[in-house]
């Protein structure tokens, strides 16, 4: 395997590491751009705050504009306002996001749909999954209607505590409603969650429940899968999904791999991870760091450390740069 890895050409730049752990996070939101018309001012920063989609590096930039936005005459809209909201969420500044929110609510500046999903996607954050729940009765006073992407965050967060029973619940609640069907965040999201508990069976259940509803499963969906099962060493049956997922004719990404080789390397499988590592290469999926950490850690736990130093060195050698994992993995096959 050194050897066939050693005559393959990587470049440091083909490189993005992610960690495929069962605690992996992830929530897709999509900003709104709305253009508000602007009266002539000699000032930039005014004239900043009136064109476009207001743009903020910090947080106190953006309280700034938020502030110059209050004070505007007449005021910007809601989805002016709400456009600082998502910049300052991604900034992960959630309180600020709700404090500024009450703002809008104490001048009679009316929240939107995205604007409330906003907000609870600030409290699941904030683990209040309470406050979350309670913003819904914001929705129904204000004659606005949860859309796919409020339940697709509030199952997110029930996920984010490890309440996976209550995600579950809240999914099968959006289901018998009718009007808000799921996509395919939405499974992707509770499939996350069932992993996440070793639960592969309702995670192969909502699979093929999203195929029923005609619901194209994704990348992220069998990579989900195939990791857990992998960690679980049910490597027949990730081999058999990953089988699948080629069939219909979803591109495995290396994270893909990653998660096939680290769990045929559990088993001590080696001509396998030879297979599937010369197999993502021939598809131009270029090994990352994650990939040769699985393999300087398999390599370590059967004693074999000096083949296990070779592939650091290689890494070395082809510009990658191993990581705190890589290393403590080496350390581990020295004290064994």
């Amino acid at each position: 395997m050194l050897k066939m890895m050693g005559k393959t050409s990587f470049s440091s730049s083909s490189y993005s590491y992610c960690r495929s752990t069962r605690g992996m996070l992830f929530l897709h939101t999509t900003p709104i751009v709305a253009l508000f018309p602007s009266k002539s001012s000699n000032s930039t920063k005014s004239r900043q705050t009136q064109r476009g989609k207001p743009r903020v590096g910090n947080v106190e930039h953006a309280l700034k504009v938020f502030d110059e936005m209050l004070h505007s005459r007449p005021l910007p809209s809601a989805i002016r306002f709400t456009q600082i909201l998502t910049q300052l969420a991604r900034l992960k500044h959630y309180s600020a996001v709700i404090s500024l929110n009450r703002e809008m609510s104490l001048l009679g500046i009316a929240s939107n749909v995205y604007t409330l999903t906003i907000i609870i996607n600030c409290y699941c954050h904030l683990n209040q999954m309470g406050y979350a729940l309670s913003v819904l009765g914001q929705f129904f006073k204000s004659g606005l209607q949860p859309d796919v992407a409020t339940f697709t965050t509030l199952i997110h967060g029930f996920v984010l505590q490890n309440r996976v029973a209550e995600a579950a619940r809240l999914f099968s609640k959006m289901l018998g409603r009718g009007h808000c069907q799921p996509n395919v965040f939405t499974f992707n999201t509770l499939i996350k969650g069932f992993c996440m508990i070793g639960n592969n069976s309702a995670a192969m259940e909502l699979l093929r429940k999203m195929e029923e509803r005609g619901c194209q499963p994704d990348t992220v969906t069998y990579n989900t899968i195939i990791d857990s099962l992998c960690k679980d060493t049910l490597v027949d049956q990730a081999l058999n999904l990953f089988t699948e997922m080629i069939g219909r004719g979803i591109a495995p990404s290396v994270v893909t791999y990653n998660s096939l080789i680290d769990g045929v390397c559990r088993l001590g499988k080696w001509k396998e991870a030879k297979r599937l590592l010369n197999e993502m290469v021939s598809k131009n999926i270029f090994p990352n760091v994650r990939t040769f950490t699985v393999l300087v850690d398999a390599l370590c736990k059967e004693g074999m450390v000096a083949e296990a130093k070779s592939v650091v060195e290689m890494m070395i050698q082809r510009g990658i740069e191993p990581d705190m994992v890589t290393y403590s993995s080496l350390m581990d096959g020295y004290c064994l």
